[in-house]
């Protein structure tokens, strides 16, 4: 009669406790959850990636773009942990109790594919293109601007350089034909895929994403880091950390680790100044 073999595993506590430590650490690991305008999603991750390193025990999750509006809401019913948003709170959003601080500022820009041979546009020429008056770029490619909502605060900041673009922009809504965003990261898409395509967007989304776009200088002046933060150039799209009250011991945490030197370097490397 054959009796089954029965394989005994020898396993040193050292080891064992090892796993079980490590088990531990995982289930009682704690996470932030970030959410909000897209122009700043590129450089969060990059900014939790680095703070994930340094704190293994605190995960930080980047959602996909829900928007300014969308973070500022989703903060005080506990969707989320902390907001990112690409413009001031309003009376009435402030009035639910979120706290809105400024971490940082970046250009607005006007830009277009890398393949392209365009490094330069003026204001005459923005409101020309949007109300279909220019229609080719130098070289004779059709020029095919990309539109976001009316809300949209990247269209609300270009509407402002002046009242021929507002005007324009105005008009531009109402042409058919013209490809159409919902998201920053679908602006940067299209910008990058559709042939002759310009839009709007940001030097950070361009740089945190390693975007093939090429930001435009806006009347001679370029959109570097050095010219907005001097005032040399505008649109500048300020970012806000939207919070509770009394955030969490975590949340303060990041947001520390955001305003440290390691924080501040990732923020400068992706088209960033501090206010």
């Amino acid at each position: 009669m054959k009796f089954p073999r029965i394989l005994f595993f020898w396993c040193p506590y050292s080891i064992l406790a090892t796993i079980l430590s490590l088990l531990a650490c995982t289930v009682m690991a704690e996470e932030i959850k970030i959410g909000g305008t897209g122009n700043a999603l590129g450089t969060m991750r990059l900014l939790g990636n680095a703070f994930n390193k340094e704190n293994p025990s605190i995960h930080v999750t980047v959602l996909s773009s829900i928007g300014s509006s969308g973070a500022i809401k989703a903060v005080p019913k506990g969707a989320i942990d902390i907001g990112l948003a690409s413009r001031k709170l309003s009376a009435e959003e402030l009035a639910t109790g979120v706290v809105a601080i400024e971490y940082a500022r970046t250009p607005t820009v006007l830009a277009v594919s890398t393949k392209s041979k365009i490094t330069a546009i003026t204001r005459k020429q923005i409101a020309d293109l949007y109300i279909g008056k220019l229609t080719k770029w130098p070289d004779g490619s059709l020029i095919r601007p990309v539109l976001r909502q009316p809300g949209d605060e990247n269209t609300k900041q270009i509407k402002t350089l002046s009242s021929a673009i507002e005007q324009a922009l105005i008009a531009a809504e109402q042409r058919s034909g013209l490809a159409f965003a919902v998201t920053d990261q679908e602006a940067a898409d299209k910008i990058e895929t559709i042939p002759g395509a310009i839009g709007v967007t940001s030097l950070a989304l361009i740089k945190s994403e390693n975007r093939r776009l090429r930001p435009l200088k806006l009347d001679a002046i370029e959109p570097t880091v050095k010219n907005g933060s001097s005032g040399n150039y505008v649109p500048v799209k300020p970012f806000f950390f939207i919070t509770q009250p009394n955030p969490s011991a975590t949340v303060k945490q990041f947001i520390a680790f955001v305003n440290s030197s390691a924080g501040r370097e990732i923020l400068t490397q992706t088209g960033h100044w501090i206010p």
